[in-house]
């Protein structure tokens, strides 16, 4: 098969590619510029993670990988370069030397000007570039994570001053129940000692009255009887 027709990438990238793109990715790669940036960070694929939690789960760090892949993606330009070699090289899943070279051979075939530096040189962009997210993203999440432990303190702080006026609350209340009950239990020895000063009161009127009467009886009887 001739080098014009045979598609070198798809040896080792499952990937359609139509005639538009492969007469694109036959030019001679243009150099990278910094205006090819990584997924916005309010994009589907790029949210900041909300959890700290020192375990990662699964499913967030399935999206962070996500959002670096398509990041990654993003920064390709047209043409062949380390990103279409590094996808060679992983599709193949070996690091041995012989298939490095095998991908540089191929990588000729389709561009001639690929060359070890020119790899190199492009692999440090992208490393500088996913770096640059990288601290952009430990960023937000520290200042996030930040926020959220200043709105926690503020929270616990209101609260603990909350709860101490209430237990201050309480602690009266609670000395007002000691002083209402003592007070409960007084009230029967007063009242007692007054019933039992009326209810003298009563038996010595009582005995007063038919004292005084047996007098007045005797002398009214004394009168009938001697005069």
């Amino acid at each position: 098969m001739s080098k014009e027709k045979f598609n070198w990438k798809g040896l080792f990238i499952n990937e359609d590619l139509d005639s538009k793109k492969e007469d694109v990715k036959k030019e001679k790669p243009e150099p990278h510029t910094s205006t090819h940036k990584f997924p916005d960070a309010t994009s589907s694929v790029s949210k900041f993670p909300e959890s700290t939690s020192k375990t990662v789960a699964s499913d967030i760090l399935d999206t962070i990988v996500e959002m670096y892949e398509s990041g990654f993606e993003s920064l390709n330009k047209p043409g062949y370069d380390f990103y279409e070699f590094f996808k060679a090289i992983k599709a193949v899943g070996s690091n041995d030397a012989q298939v490095y070279k095998m991908a540089m051979t191929m990588a000729k075939g389709v561009d001639s000007s690929v060359s070890k530096d020119s790899l190199i040189e492009q692999a440090n962009f992208y490393i500088q570039e996913i770096n640059k997210v990288h601290g952009q993203y430990k960023s937000q999440g520290n200042t996030k994570k930040e926020q959220i432990l200043d709105t926690q303190k503020r929270k616990k702080d209101t609260l603990t001053k909350e709860i101490a006026a209430l237990e201050k609350k309480l602690l009266e209340i609670q000395n007002q129940v000691s002083a209402k009950k003592i007070e409960l239990e007084s009230i029967d020895t007063t009242m007692m000692s007054e019933i039992v000063e009326i209810d003298q009161k009563i038996m010595a009127n009582d005995m007063a009255k038919t004292k005084i009467l047996e007098t007045i009886t005797e002398v009214s009887e004394g009168i009938k009887n001697n005069l």
